[in-house]
């Protein structure tokens, strides 16, 4: 006999297709993880046909059909996989509970890859059974694969309990923290993004425990979650409530699911969180000795330079992005030569980067006189300092430029007749030190 409860017309349809692998999942049946006075609120606030998370006290408005059993992660992560499916068809059958169970819950640092791999065969072998299971990601796993740049793989154990858990009915993203702090606006929309876009497709359904709203309000916290496509896709498949202490609390949550229900299209009024998607950074040569940085998302921005030849990388400017085209110039201190220049932009789990070979070469600085005015120019990146050596004195220091510049300096008055020698010694072109020879008469 059937240990589901008795249903209507439309809920009795909808239970049919999840039941049934391979079709589309429609909306799954509310799980209630609350304590009483939220749970009775929740439950009379939508349709009246929720689950209840076990072990719980009786109430009349949960049948025996109506409660999903609970396992342990953390302990059934150390059985073997004969175990594991013991341990799982044990808890179907319990007449305590209905005939789902939960794992509850999965978190990374309670499996290595040989469990995660004992979990997925369990899976295997449970067959048609394994729509039966349910499974609660931690937020450590729901953060751990949010995080990830999607371009890149996720680890062999995080792959694994993946595969391993779309296997099951459906999968339910926790968002909130050890606290009980829901996500941050940028964690919500990414986060179930990124999970959408690696879940195995034809699989077990993907959904959203949501519950306190850390003090900003029921309706704040859902139009967090429905910032993003892929939130909103998630609250059609039907949302778990955790964690609802009161019945003010419970009641506020029905009033929303109940909207969801409504308008589960529906963009929130401040419209779509920009999720990071990767790229967003360009890098190109200004010169030769500059470049251009451009940072399209958030994050920041390291720009280094490393000979070719060898030797360390030296960070030469960070920038906060997003930013504008932004000219990064060569420290005025380089050598000649080949380099790369790398710009490495990184945030919201992304990292893009970017290289350009630039060739630096040795800027020229050039000196003249004629008719009492010395005119220097020193380009970008360097900096010279005009000293005059008279036929026998100390040397004098006459006038600073700093690149890029021509400045005209004036010989100085009271000079005494003779030949004179003026120097432009520089840093940052190469030790250069061009010079004019030049008399003085009276």
């Amino acid at each position: 006999m059937s240990r589901f409860p008795s249903l209507g017309a439309a809920a009795l349809a909808s239970a049919l297709v999840l039941a049934v692998p391979g079709l589309a999942l429609a909306r799954d049946r509310v799980i209630v993880y609350s304590p009483m006075a939220g749970a009775i609120a929740v439950h009379d606030g939508v349709d009246g046909t929720t689950l209840r998370q076990a072990p719980v006290l009786a109430n009349n408005r949960w049948s025996t059909g109506r409660l999903v059993a609970k396992l342990n992660g953390k302990e059934l992560s150390r059985l073997s996989t004969a175990q594991m499916t013991a341990r799982m068809r044990a808890a179907w059958r319990d007449r305590n509970t209905g005939s789902r169970v939960a794992i509850d819950e999965i978190a990374p640092a309670h499996w290595d890859l040989a469990a995660a791999q004992r979990l997925r065969t369990a899976m295997v072998r449970l067959g048609s059974d394994r729509r039966r299971i349910t499974f609660y990601a931690a937020p450590s796993m729901v953060e751990q694969v949010g995080r990830r740049d999607p371009r890149q793989a996720l680890s062999a154990k995080h792959r694994t309990l993946i595969d391993a858990m779309s296997r099951g009915r459906s999968t339910y993203l926790l968002t909130y923290r050890g606290n009980l702090q829901p996500f941050p606006a940028r964690e919500m929309a990414t986060h179930p993004t990124r999970w959408l876009a690696r879940w195995p497709s034809g699989r077990g359904s993907l959904h959203l425990m949501l519950g306190p709203d850390g003090g900003i309000g029921q309706t704040a916290l859902w139009n967090r979650v429905r910032a993003s496509a892929a939130g909103r896709q998630l609250l059609a498949n039907g949302p778990s409530a955790y964690g609802l202490r009161t019945a003010a609390a419970g009641r506020d949550w029905a009033v929303e699911y109940t909207r969801s229900l409504g308008s589960p299209n529906s963009v929130p009024p401040g419209g779509d969180y920009p999720v990071a998607v990767p790229g967003g950074l360009a890098l190109k040569r200004s010169g030769g000795r500059a470049v251009e940085v451009t940072a399209a998302r958030r994050g920041r921005v390291v720009v280094s330079i490393k000979r070719f030849s060898g030797g360390a990388a030296r960070a030469i400017k960070k920038l906060d992005a997003p930013s504008a085209s932004t000219r990064v110039a060569i420290p005025f201190d380089t050598r000649p030569g080949k380099y790369r220049v790398t710009a490495v932009l990184q945030g919201d789990g992304l990292k893009d980067r970017k290289v350009v070979v630039v060739t630096v070469t040795r800027p020229k600085v050039k000196l003249r006189y004629a008719s009492g005015v010395f005119t220097l120019t020193v380009p970008r990146g360097a900096q010279a300092v005009l000293s005059l050596l008279p036929p026998n004195g100390r040397r004098r220091a006459i006038g600073k430029v700093v690149g890029p510049r021509t400045k005209r300096i004036a010989l100085p008055k009271g000079l005494k007749a003779g030949r004179y020698t003026a120097v432009a010694s520089t840093s940052g072109a190469g030790g250069q030190k061009p010079r004019v020879s030049f008399r003085v008469t009276k």
